[in-house]
């Protein structure tokens, strides 16, 4: 398995197999739907981040995908906040949000 998925998996267990951004519950990484498991790199590969276990978390495929395809991705850390505060509004995807499950 390559080191990124490992790394991935293991990203997944720590967070009991939820998002690091939204804390919804997510499906393997082998699923097809919006809450499938993807990698995220905490300091981006294109800034000098590796695949370390400290710099990746498990996201779920929509908070990922959102976040890249803005026209000026919000950092990490800015994007974390950014959606639990559109959480908090009311305002995210809220069906699939499980609030008790959250990640602080």
């Amino acid at each position: 398995m390559p080191k990124l998925r490992r790394l991935r998996d293991d990203a997944y267990n720590r967070q009991d197999g939820h998002c690091w951004y939204c804390g919804r519950l997510m499906s393997p990484a082998d699923g097809i739907d919006s809450s499938r498991c993807t990698a995220e790199h905490l300091l981006p590969q294109c800034e000098g981040g590796k695949d370390k276990r400290d710099n990746v978390v498990a996201a779920c495929w929509l908070c990922n995908s959102r976040r890249h395809r803005r026209k000026v991705p919000l950092s990490p850390e800015a994007y974390y906040i950014h959606v639990r505060a559109l959480i908090a509004e009311g305002r995210w995807h809220v069906r699939c949000w499980m609030p008790d499950r959250i990640l602080s």
